[in-house]
C-alpha cells in the first residue's frame, strides 16, 4: 500500500489523529499549514512528550512512535488527555498496522500520565485501511472541508478558521 499521497505528502499518524478530530485540521496539516505554535495546549503536548516519550524513538516514514517497550513489543502513545481517545486509538492503531508490514507484531497502548490510565489496543487492520483511504480522501480534496463547531473553541487553529470573530 502507499503511504504517498501527493510528491511531499504521506499519511501519517498525526493525519490519522486529526482525521477524527476534524477533517478540516487534517487538509491544514498536510499542507503545511501548522497552527499557532505556542497555544497553551500545544506547549501543554510537548511537555508531556518530553518527559515521557523515548529519547530515541522508532521511525517509519510518515510516522514517529512515542515510546516502545522492547520486554513486550508493545508501542506507546502518549495524550495529555482522554478527550480524543477514539482518535487516539485509531493514530496507534495505524502504527500497528505499518509495524506489522515490516514484521514487527507490536501491541498497542494510549498512556495518559495525567490519569495513570492505560488502554490497551490491538491492532484491526480494515480499520487501518479505511482510516488511511479517509486521510487521502481529505487531503485530495482542493478546499479545506467545512469548520466542526465542536472541538473550534479551544483548536490551534481557531484564529485561521475563525479570523475576527
Amino acid at each position: 500500500m502507499s503511504y504517498r499521497i501527493f510528491d511531499d505528502v504521506f499519511v501519517t499518524g498525526t493525519l490519522v489523529w486529526y482525521v477524527h478530530v476534524c477533517r478540516r485540521e487534517t487538509w491544514l496539516m498536510s499542507r503545511s499549514i501548522t497552527p499557532y505554535h505556542q497555544h497553551p495546549r500545544l506547549e501543554l503536548g510537548r511537555a508531556i512528550d518530553s518527559l515521557h516519550s523515548d529519547r530515541v524513538p522508532i521511525t517509519l516514514e510518515g510516522m514517529k512512535i512515542d515510546s516502545f517497550r522492547v520486554e513486550d513489543q508493545t508501542v506507546i502513545e502518549v495524550k495529555t488527555s482522554s478527550r480524543h481517545l477514539e482518535s487516539a486509538m485509531a493514530q496507534l492503531n495505524y502504527y500497528l498496522y505499518r509495524l506489522r508490514e515490516v514484521g514487527v507484531n507490536a501491541r498497542g497502548q494510549v498512556y495518559i500520565p495525567r490519569k495513570g490510565q492505560r488502554i490497551q489496543v490491538t491492532l484491526d487492520e480494515e480499520r487501518a485501511r479505511r482510516d488511511i483511504e479517509a486521510v487521502k480522501e481529505v487531503v485530495m480534496g482542493e478546499l479545506p472541508p467545512p469548520r466542526r463547531i465542536r472541538y473550534c473553541r479551544k483548536c490551534a487553529y481557531r484564529d485561521f478558521c475563525w479570523p475576527l470573530e
